[in-house]
């Protein structure tokens, strides 16, 4: 696409401030892209180049707002950046009919390219770190969906049908999604959630806030340090991207239509999408599934199945069972049918094991009065009965 930039305001001796702005207002219709340079110029003077590039009657109206819709005024124009994108819009939550393109500029950790993809902690405990590499994604997932108010869906989606494409890992949750910033936050190595901006002005920062206290601390209050996400997605294969369908150009990203269709059934959602998986996962994933199946139901059982746990027992107290769906699919090409496996159906993890094989338990809960802080948790005894051992064993093992 040709690229037009304006330079009838650019003063000597300043810095380029370059904008990208979108015409978004016709409904239904193509949006019109144009480079402006902004350098020396105050809120009014560049709405009334606005006015000039995009031929705005006097008499219209409309909204300039950034790309996770923040409506710019005098302070927040000041605070733009060179490369910003903008969109013109007939107001701030008018929906967009067609995919705009951002530029995201971070400068990277220098661990993104040396350390991203080592999962040596873990296969070094003779296991196989796949699955601990879900894992991480499934964390992301948990605090993107933690102010969900009704049911939080995570989904795993392997699509290893060579029909539809090169093999792939999906992984999709019904949170909040991302805006731009966000993105550029999940690019960053090492950017920890206590210090990250989630918006582009400084007067919309929403710091770090601890959440309430929850029995457990399954309060999703995870991903901590920005390491994780990069290290599995690099593990499992070799790119991570969103996608929309004007940017699929060939067969081995075809599965990304079916995907990007489903996005007009959804109120809101984000979808990470993993290509150029490893040949050895991919047999992994194929050959093993109810392995690492239940390895991730035993990891989340208690996001499952709440505080109390999987006690499938007569005289349990039963858990109230949360609002936490988290469910593996496997595609594979036809004949094959589809495997779907709800992790809350999986009775036989470890846990489930611990849980349902224990003689008597001992809650405990101690805090700390300095701080306020709180440890807690569970002591289950497994006795020594004639002549063995009743602790349960992997049956894995």
């Amino acid at each position: 696409m040709a690229q037009r930039v304006s330079t009838s305001f650019l003063q000597r001796g300043e810095e380029h401030k370059r904008i990208c702005v979108y015409d978004c207002r016709v409904e239904n219709g193509k949006a019109t892209q144009k480079f402006l340079e902004s350098s020396g110029l105050d809120f009014n003077d560049f709405l009334k180049h606005l006015h000039k590039e995009f031929k705005i009657g006097s008499h219209e109206t409309f909204v300039v707002a950034t790309t996770d819709r923040t409506v710019l005024d005098f302070n927040k124009f000041e605070e733009l950046q060179d490369g910003s994108t903008l969109y013109l819009l007939q107001h701030k939550n008018q929906a967009l009919s067609v995919a705009t393109e951002e530029q995201i500029n971070y400068l990277p950790h220098y661990d993104t390219l040396i350390r991203s993809g080592m999962y040596e902690y873990y296969a070094s405990e003779g296991q196989n770190s796949l699955p601990y590499a879900l894992a991480e994604l499934i964390d992301n997932a948990l605090s993107a969906t933690a102010k969900n108010t009704g049911v939080r869906t995570i989904e795993i989606r392997m699509m290893f049908d060579e029909s539809l494409g090169k093999p792939a890992v999906i992984v999709l949750d019904n949170g909040c999604g991302m805006t731009s910033k966000q993105l550029n936050n999940w690019a960053v190595y090492r950017l920890s959630k206590f210090s990250r901006e989630n918006s582009k002005f400084a007067s919309q920062q929403e710091g770090y806030i601890r959440p309430d206290p929850v029995p457990r601390s399954l309060n999703s209050d995870i991903s901590y340090f920005g390491v994780g996400g990069k290290q599995a997605a690099f593990y499992i294969g070799d790119s991570a991207r969103p996608g929309d369908s004007k940017h699929i150009k060939n067969d081995d990203e075809h599965f990304l239509h079916a995907l990007i269709a489903e996005e007009s059934r959804k109120e809101s959602f984000t979808a990470v999408v993993i290509m150029g998986v490893q040949p050895e996962h991919v047999t992994f994933l194929k050959k093993d599934f109810e392995v690492w199946v239940r390895q991730l139901a035993h990891i989340y059982h208690y996001y499952i199945h709440g505080v109390n746990g999987n006690d499938t027992r007569k005289n349990s107290r039963n858990s109230s069972q949360t609002k936490i769906n988290i469910q593996i699919t496997l595609r594979e090409k036809p004949p094959k049918c589809p495997r779907v496996m709800d992790l809350r159906d999986v009775d036989n993890d470890m846990e489930t094991l611990y849980i349902n094989s224990a003689a008597d338990t001992f809650e405990f809960k101690a805090l700390t009065a300095q701080d306020g802080g709180t440890v807690e948790g569970v002591i289950r005894y497994h006795p020594f009965l004639y002549d063995r051992e009743t602790y349960p064993k992997d049956p894995l093992c």
